[in-house]
């Protein structure tokens, strides 16, 4: 990744909570090929720092990878256009501000059917219709050994917050009054990261 300076994320308890926000990421493995592949994560804390945990399909050919292959987890967060009409410095162009984390690290099977039915109720605790020992157990069974967990410990943690640190703060102020007037979520969570690098007042 690319990572300037002034955009670089360094906050373990902020990276954790993207990951956590937007769990759904990209898995990157380079074999003879490289391969990717869209799938939750879950982001376990540990003393000294996090590891992620996921699965594919048993069928999948990054499954290979699972026994200490090189891997690359990708998460995007909040993003948004911004206009240089917002700002109060000209000239300008546009740009795109957003928050992104990448994981580096090697990919361990998950052998333990406890471990990886944890991991598959924490990937679906959102939804209070379902339960994983509600299944009948030849089903539930068969869902299992259908799938491969692993685990990633990271080696290398990127996070980019581009959040127009690079701009003074009467532009950054327009930028925050442009994305919320806009009545859009996602733009509204890009106001507040933003506002978030501004001095704070006492």
């Amino acid at each position: 990744m690319y990572l300037p300076a002034a955009f670089a994320e360094t906050d373990r308890k902020r990276i954790v909570g993207l990951i956590r926000q937007h769990p759904f990421g990209l898995l990157v493995t380079a074999g003879e090929a490289m391969d990717a592949s869209h799938i939750p994560f879950v982001a376990n804390e540990t003393p000294d720092g996090f590891v992620l945990e996921g699965h594919l399909a048993a069928a999948n050919p990054q499954c290979a990878a699972f026994d200490g292959g090189r891997a690359l987890a990708v998460f995007s967060g909040p993003h948004a256009y911004i206009s240089p009409s917002w700002y109060r410095t000209q000239p300008a162009v546009p740009t795109w501000n957003y928050a992104a984390v990448h994981v580096h690290g090697r990919l361990r099977r998950i052998e333990d059917a406890g471990r990886l039915a944890a991991m598959l109720r924490a990937i679906g605790a959102h939804d209070a219709g379902f339960e994983l020992e509600a299944l009948p157990a030849n089903y539930r069974a068969g869902m299992l050994g259908g799938i491969r967990g692993f685990s990633l410990e990271p080696e290398r943690v990127e996070a980019k917050w581009k959040m127009s640190q690079n701009r003074g703060e009467a532009d950054r102020r327009g930028v925050i009054a442009a994305l919320r007037a806009a009545r859009d979520a996602m733009a509204g969570e890009v106001a507040d990261l933003i506002a978030a690098t501004l001095p704070q007042k006492p």
